[in-house]
C-alpha cells in the first residue's frame, strides 16, 4: 500500500423533526476496509462456466468470518472512498454473472459498504441546493457533520412501523476496466428526484412502505423492549456518482426491492441499559436464503420515459435459486442473532443511542444500467443495523447532543 493521508472526519448524529421520521443513522466502526466474509467458491450451475469467489459470508460484520483486506478494482483513481474505509455494519449484496465468451459465466457477488457522510454531487455547500445527480465538470464534496440515515415512524398502537425516507453513502471495491466513480455510491427512497423531492412509490404493490411491529417478550416470557418487525415493503434505489453512467441523469440506476425484517431494541430509561437477547429466542439469521417469489413478476423501471422489467432466477447456466447463492449461515455466538446483537451491535452504539434496529431482506431487484454483469434478478439482499437516540431521555430527546463519531478517512 503506498503512502496514506489520514483525513479526519466528524459525524454527528441528529435527528429531524418527528413529523418526518425518525431518524436512524447507519452504523459503522467495524472490520474497516476488510470484507464481511472468508473466501468461499460458487460454481455456475448448470454451466458453462468457472467457479467465481464470494466474499459475503454470513454477512454481518464483526464475526469471526470476517474477510481479507478489499483493494480497489479499477482503471484511474483513487475513489473517493476507499472500499468498506468506515467501516460498514448495514451492507447491499447483488448476485451477478461475469460473461467470459465461450467458457460461459463467471459468479459474481457485488457488495455495497453503507454508511459513513452524505454527498452534494454540485460541489457546492454554500449554493443552498444539494444534488444527488452528477454535475458535469464538477466533483462530490463531502456535507460536514452529516450522516447516512433512514427514517422510521412506529405506531405501537396500531402495530404499525413506516419507511419514511433514506439517504445513504456508500461505497465497493469499483470494477476492472471501470473508473474510480463507480465505487462511490448513492442509495435513496424510491421516488427520490435529483435535489432530493419525493414523489412516492412507483411499484406500490412490493414498495408499501408499511410494516408489522409487535412486542416480543423472548423465551423467557419476561424480555421488555424489544419489537418485531415485519414485512416492511420497499424499494431502494442506488446510484454512482459517475458523470460517464448511461443512468447519470436520473435516479435508480439499480432498484432493490423487498420486506424487511428485523426487531427494534429499545434502551431501558431507568436502568439506562439495553435488554440482553442472548438465549431470547431471536433465532439466527435469514440467510443462506434465496428468495424466488417474485420470478416472472414484472415491475416498473425508475427510468423517468418508463417500461417494465421481469425478474429472471438467473443469468443463462447461472441460476441464483441453486444452493448456496445466498449467504452462509450465522455461525458465531451459537448461530444466536440476539447474542450477536448483544456482543457486537450494543458495544458500537453511540452513547446516547436510546434505540435501534436490524433490519434484512432476500430481495430482488432490476439494473437499468448498460452493466452486463448484472440481470434483472432474484438476490438483491439487504442489511441495516441503526441507531436512534430518541428513546434515551423521553420527550426532547431530538435535541439532546450526541458523542461525535470521529472517522479517519484513508487515501493512498
Amino acid at each position: 500500500m503506498t503512502h496514506r493521508t489520514f483525513l479526519a472526519v466528524t459525524i454527528t448524529v441528529a435527528l429531524v423533526n418527528a413529523a418526518l421520521g425518525e431518524k436512524f443513522v447507519l452504523l459503522t466502526g467495524v472490520d474497516a476496509q476488510r470484507q464481511p466474509g472468508t473466501a468461499r467458491t460458487m460454481v455456475p450451475i448448470p454451466g458453462p462456466g468457472v467457479p467465481g469467489t464470494f466474499f459475503d459470508g454470513d454477512r454481518l460484520a464483526g464475526t469471526s468470518d470476517v474477510g481479507p483486506m478489499i483493494d480497489y478494482q479499477g482503471i484511474g483513481g483513487p475513489p473517493m472512498f476507499e472500499p468498506n474505509e468506515f467501516g460498514a455494519l448495514s451492507m447491499k449484496f447483488r448476485r451477478g454473472s461475469i460473461p467470459i465468451g465461450p467458457a460461459g459465466v463467471l459468479p459474481f457477488m457485488g457488495i455495497e459498504f453503507l454508511g459513513g457522510p452524505l454527498l452534494d454531487l454540485d460541489g457546492d455547500l454554500t449554493n443552498g441546493s444539494r444534488s444527488l445527480i452528477p454535475v458535469i465538470g464538477q466533483s462530490p464534496v463531502v456535507i460536514p457533520g452529516s450522516a447516512s440515515f433512514i427514517e422510521l415512524d412506529f405506531d405501537f398502537g396500531a402495530g404499525a412501523v413506516f419507511l419514511r425516507n433514506a439517504d445513504i453513502g456508500g461505497n465497493n471495491e469499483g470494477g476492472q476496466s471501470i473508473g474510480p466513480e463507480i465505487a462511490t455510491i448513492l442509495v435513496t427512497i424510491a421516488g427520490t428526484g435529483p435535489t432530493g423531492q419525493q414523489s412516492g412509490p412507483i411499484n406500490p404493490g412490493i414498495d408499501t412502505r408499511r410494516g408489522s411491529v409487535v412486542s416480543f417478550h423472548g423465551s423467557s416470557g419476561t424480555l421488555t423492549d424489544v419489537y418485531r418487525i415485519q414485512d416492511l415493503g420497499f424499494e431502494f434505489w442506488e446510484d454512482t456518482i459517475s458523470q460517464n453512467s448511461s443512468t447519470w441523469a436520473w435516479l435508480g440506476t439499480f432498484q432493490f426491492l423487498g420486506a424487511l425484517d428485523g426487531w427494534l431494541v429499545e434502551r431501558d430509561p431507568l436502568t439506562g441499559r439495553f435488554p440482553t437477547l442472548a438465549g431470547e429466542g431471536l433465532g439466527s439469521t435469514r440467510w443462506p436464503e434465496v428468495n424466488a417469489s417474485q420470478v416472472g413478476n414484472s415491475f416498473n423501471i425508475a427510468d423517468p420515459l418508463g417500461g417494465s422489467a421481469t425478474i429472471a432466477d438467473g443469468a443463462p447456466g447461472d441460476m441464483f435459486t441453486v444452493p448456496g447463492n445466498g449467504g452462509e449461515a450465522l455461525l458465531d455466538f451459537g448461530g444466536d442473532l440476539g447474542a450477536y446483537l448483544d456482543g457486537v451491535v450494543v458495544p458500537n452504539l453511540p452513547p446516547a443511542a436510546g434505540r435501534f434496529v436490524y433490519l434484512s431482506a432476500a430481495g430482488f431487484g432490476i439494473n437499468n444500467s448498460l452493466d452486463p454483469v448484472y440481470g434483472d434478478t432474484l438476490s438483491y439482499d439487504l442489511v441495516i443495523i441503526a441507531a436512534s437516540q430518541r428513546g434515551l431521555f423521553g420527550v426532547g430527546a431530538e435535541s439532546t447532543p450526541v458523542r461525535p463519531i470521529s472517522i479517519r478517512r484513508i487515501r493512498p
